[in-house]
């Protein structure tokens, strides 16, 4: 920097870092780091990132002779500014490793524009009516308190990333984040504590509250959709956080990791939640199931996590398509035609009777069944082969028995289920 201010040129020197290609590390990094060793016995810079080369998709280098640059103009037209930015973002590689790039790369962080515009606007549309009161901690759900805890250790691992360089990681975790833990999880669980006056008014201020930060975090790799979007933003008089709400969301505090927003064990607890969520949608398609017809299910849960289920039933119900939940001692036995799912330490039972087609299903399954068996009785031909036992690598001698291991157990799965269903 040419200056004559000592003063102005001590507060630049040295610079926090230097960006440099992997291949110019020996010019301009060793050439600047001598002078300036000599001349001011000091380093120019205090870390030095060594980024990769952006290359066609066929992994040759961008030349304009070649033919094969991408026009960043031309993308920003198509795709959008935050879209090339986001996608430029999360392909960053930690260690300088080549990027192979091609226009439809940036349909990435097109669609997570899209996704963070739309959940916005629903988010929005469901802060009709919020008051300007901060979340009110003593009066959270278990669902409120897994979402903040998520943005608290969310906010921890983004500012650990960008210390570290890390910029692609932290394009990833905040897609992780927004995407499937706001918008698929807990924007749907609102929907139903939205319903229930004495919880509508707090999560209203969760939503507010995560949405908010969520932008701050998504700022300067998306500064334009963030900014337009927090605009739009009802605030509170003040919120955890913040000294004193600011006018625009460049200028706002950054989150950072808070002790009072850790909520360890709700949010081992909403995992449950999650997996049972997860375990009936499966059952549901394994059985064909339309996602348009309720079903009874029946949970033989262990002894500390009935509670938990029953405290969550209403996101079991909306979110799983059940109509009645039951609960029944862990150790009964379970009823003929019915499906068990696995959750956690306790099993959850679908009647299956009033469901399905049951000779179609019995039949189905006797498929797969059928299939299962001349793939094993082949593979036993193999390992009983001395020839490929002989000749054949280690490892593949390994995974041919692992596969046998895995058939059998898939065998004896389907077998009790068709005994399960002739009942």
């Amino acid at each position: 920097m040419k200056t004559t201010n000592k003063e102005e040129f001590e507060k630049h020197f040295p610079a926090q870092f230097i960006s440099e290609a992997i291949d110019q590390t020996r010019g301009w990094f060793y050439t600047l780091l001598a002078v300036s060793t000599c001349l001011f016995d000091k380093t120019p810079y205090e870390n030095c990132i060594v980024l990769g080369h952006v290359l066609d998709e066929k992994g040759q280098k961008m030349s304009k002779s070649k033919g094969n640059t991408i026009d960043p103009v031309k993308i920003i037209d198509k795709y959008g500014c935050d879209a090339l930015r986001f996608t430029m973002t999360s392909l960053c590689t930690y260690g300088g490793q080549d990027i192979k790039m091609s226009e439809e790369r940036f349909e990435y962080g097109r669609n997570f524009a899209n996704k963070i515009w739309n959940a916005s606007r629903f988010v929005l549309m469901n802060l009709d009516g919020v008051d300007d009161k901060d979340v009110d901690y003593s009066n959270l759900t278990i669902a409120d308190k897994w979402i903040l805890d998520k943005l608290n250790k969310t906010a921890k691992e983004i500012n650990e990333n960008i210390k570290e360089f890390r910029i692609g990681e932290v394009a990833h975790v905040l897609y992780d984040f927004f995407w499937n833990s706001y918008c698929d999880w807990y924007v749907e669980i609102a929907k139903i504590q939205l319903q229930d006056s004495e919880l509508k008014a707090n999560t209203q201020r969760v939503l507010r509250y995560v949405l908010d930060m969520s932008l701050r975090m998504l700022h300067p790799v998306m500064p334009h959709i963030t900014e337009r979007v927090w605009q739009l933003i009802p605030k509170p008089a003040k919120q955890l956080g913040d000294d004193e709400m600011k006018s625009a969301i460049i200028v706002s505090d950054f989150p950072v990791y808070r002790k009072e927003l850790e909520f360890t064990k709700e949010a081992q607890e909403m995992e449950l939640v999650f997996e049972t969520i997860t375990s009936l949608r499966n059952v549901r398609q394994s059985f064909n199931i339309s996602p348009s017809i309720k079903c009874d299910i029946e949970i033989r849960a262990e002894k500390d996590e009935k509670p938990i289920f029953e405290e969550i039933e209403a996101y079991i119900k909306r979110l799983a398509r059940v109509e009645n939940i039951s609960y029944a001692d862990e150790n009964a036995p379970v009823p003929p035609k019915s499906a068990t799912a696995v959750v956690s330490a306790s099993k959850i039972i679908l009647p299956l009777a009033d469901l399905i087609d049951l000779d179609a299903e019995i039949a189905r399954q006797q498929k797969k069944l059928d299939k299962l068996t001349n793939e094993k009785k082949s593979l036993l031909g193999r390992i009983n082969n001395p020839k490929f036992v002989a000749n054949a690598p280690k490892e593949l001698i390994e995974q041919t028995k692992s596969r046998i291991e895995e058939i059998e157990v898939q065998e004896k799965t389907i077998s009790d289920l068709i005994e399960s269903l002739k009942a």
